[in-house]
């Protein structure tokens, strides 16, 4: 996490200070010099940016055009007075300001990010945005692009989230449909031994039942066999088996 106070200066405002304002970089010499318009730029744009305040521009020998360090105030009440602007946005910006080269001549840093909420503008309805160098009105066209980029944005996390949700449902219902079907298997394989067991039992039955039958038959036959052996006996006594009879 980056400091909040540098008592030298940052490897990231060295490499500020030594470029000319751009799509990324803007230099003010006072903190009254930054203004809500200012904050809103930055935030509408892909990259976001800094602000440097207490540095101003100079020409070098290659006649490019890079940061001078000031000075200015840094205390509190300037600390209040960007973090009041950058809550008078709509909707708010976020910002973080970090102290540089405060043991020699401190100047602020001022970080805006690319914002999550675009667009953004001004309390009275202002819409900026960065350009090459410095702060543009945000036309129609690309702020309907923003508009749509943010609803599309929003829809995506909203799907994301019922995806999520369906996700969870689905995975409930195939656990309980599991457990159903787990409970059915268990009853067709009680019913399917129950069943076993009684095929057994029936066919132990009949087979008792044709044993019977054959032992039936087969006393039938002795039966026959009787009475033959008591109707040769009565002819051969001469008494027909009938004689009891008038």
């Amino acid at each position: 996490m980056e400091k909040d106070v540098y008592m030298s200066i940052s490897r990231r405002a060295r490499a500020l200070l030594n470029r000319q304002e751009g799509f990324d970089v803007d230099f003010k010499l006072t903190v009254k010099g930054v203004q809500a318009t200012d904050l809103v730029a930055f935030a509408n744009s892909e990259r976001g940016g800094a602000i440097l305040v207490g540095v101003g521009e100079v020409v070098d020998g290659n006649s490019m055009q890079k940061g001078r360090i000031i000075g200015c105030d840094v205390g509190d009440k300037e600390r209040l007075y960007i973090l009041s602007k950058s809550e008078s946005c709509v909707p708010p910006v976020e910002v973080k300001i970090i102290i540089e080269n405060y043991a020699r001549k401190p100047f602020l840093r001022i970080e805006i990010p690319p914002g999550k909420d675009k667009p953004y503008c001004t309390a009275g309805g202002t819409y900026k945005i960065r350009g090459d160098g410095r702060t543009n009105t945000l036309l129609p066209g690309r702020l309907l692009s923003l508009f749509i980029e943010k609803q599309s944005e929003l829809f995506f996390d909203r799907f994301r989230e019922a995806t999520k949700e369906i996700g969870k449902d689905m995975i409930l219902s195939n656990s309980n449909a599991q457990k159903e079907m787990q409970n059915l298997m268990l009853k067709i394989l009680g019913l399917e031994n129950l069943l076993t067991e009684r095929l057994d039992s029936i066919q132990k039955e009949v087979q008792d039942i044709k044993r019977l039958q054959e032992k039936l038959l087969e006393f039938e036959a002795k039966l026959g066999l009787l009475q033959q052996k008591v109707d040769c006996l009565f002819d051969y006594s001469g008494i027909n088996s009938s004689r009891g009879q008038k």
